[in-house]
C-alpha cells in the first residue's frame, strides 16, 4: 500500500439517549476495529480511526493513527461526515462500527386511565414514575450514505453481525447486504463465534473463512487487489 493512502476506520457503539444522563448502547467495545486500524498503519498507511472506545487506542499505544471519539449515533454520523465528504477524502472506509438500529423517539408514562402519556426527557427523567414506555424508532443505515450522499467512491468495507442462524444462512445475508451497500466487500459474522472467525464476501460472492487474528492482514490483502485491478 502506498504510504500516503488514506484510510477510514470506525470502531466501538452508539449510544442512543433517553434524556440526559441515561442512554441505550450495545455490548460491542471496538476491538477489532482498533485491531485493523493499527494493521493498516504498520503497513504505511495515514489512518483515522473514529471510536467510541479510547481506552482500547492506548492500550494498543500507536502514535501514527489519528483518533477521533465519539459517543452518540449523531456524533459519529457528523464525524463520518465530516471526515469522508471532504476533497481530502480517504482512500479507503471501513465501517465496523457497531451502530445503533433504533434510536428514542420519545418516553412515556401511564395515567390514571391507564393511557400513555409524555414524559419530558429533556433533562432527568424522574426516578418517581413507576413504569416508563420508550417509542423507538429506526436510524438511517450510515454505510448506505457513504457513496450517494458523501460522494465517496473508494474501496468501502462494510460489516455485518447476526445471532443464532447458520453459516450458509449469515453468508446469504450478507451477499445482499454487500450488494445493498455498494460496498466492496462485507465481513459478516455470529455473535456466537465472533472471537473466534468471520467471513470476508467480495463482488464474486465467494465467503473466505478467516480467523480473527488473521481478519486484518486478509482484509488489508483482499483491499490492496481491488485498488490494483482499479489501477
Amino acid at each position: 500500500m502506498a504510504e500516503k493512502t488514506k484510510v477510514l476506520v470506525t470502531a466501538g457503539n452508539t449510544a442512543m439517549p433517553i434524556d440526559q444522563v441515561r442512554s441505550i448502547t450495545n455490548i460491542f467495545r471496538g476491538r477489532t476495529g482498533t485491531a485493523i486500524a493499527s494493521y493498516f498503519a504498520m503497513q504505511g498507511a495515514e489512518v483515522t480511526l473514529l471510536t467510541s472506545n479510547l481506552g482500547l487506542v492506548v492500550e494498543m499505544g500507536r502514535e501514527d493513527i489519528r483518533v477521533i471519539s465519539y459517543k452518540t449515533f449523531d456524533s459519529l454520523a457528523c464525524k463520518m461526515e465530516s471526515a469522508i465528504a471532504t476533497e481530502e477524502r480517504p482512500d479507503i472506509v471501513i465501517h465496523s462500527a457497531a451502530v445503533s438500529d433504533f434510536k428514542v423517539a420519545g418516553v412515556f408514562t401511564k395515567d390514571n386511565n391507564d393511557r400513555l402519556v409524555s414524559v419530558d426527557a429533556t433533562k432527568k427523567v424522574s426516578s418517581s414514575y413507576p413504569e416508563l414506555f420508550l417509542k423507538m424508532v429506526q436510524t438511517e443505515k450510515l454505510v448506505d450514505l457513504i457513496r450517494p450522499n458523501w460522494g465517496f467512491n473508494g474501496v468501502l468495507v462494510k460489516f455485518k453481525l447476526e445471532v443464532g442462524i447458520s453459516d450458509e444462512e449469515l453468508q446469504e445475508i450478507a451477499r445482499k447486504s454487500r450488494k445493498s451497500s455498494d460496498a466492496d466487500l462485507i465481513v459478516a459474522n455470529c455473535l456466537e463465534w465472533a472471537n473466534s472467525y468471520a467471513y470476508i464476501i467480495g463482488s464474486d460472492d465467494e465467503a473466505v473463512h478467516v480467523s480473527r487474528k488473521l481478519l486484518p492482514k486478509m482484509l488489508f490483502e483482499k483491499i490492496e487487489d481491488i485498488r490494483r485491478e482499479r489501477q
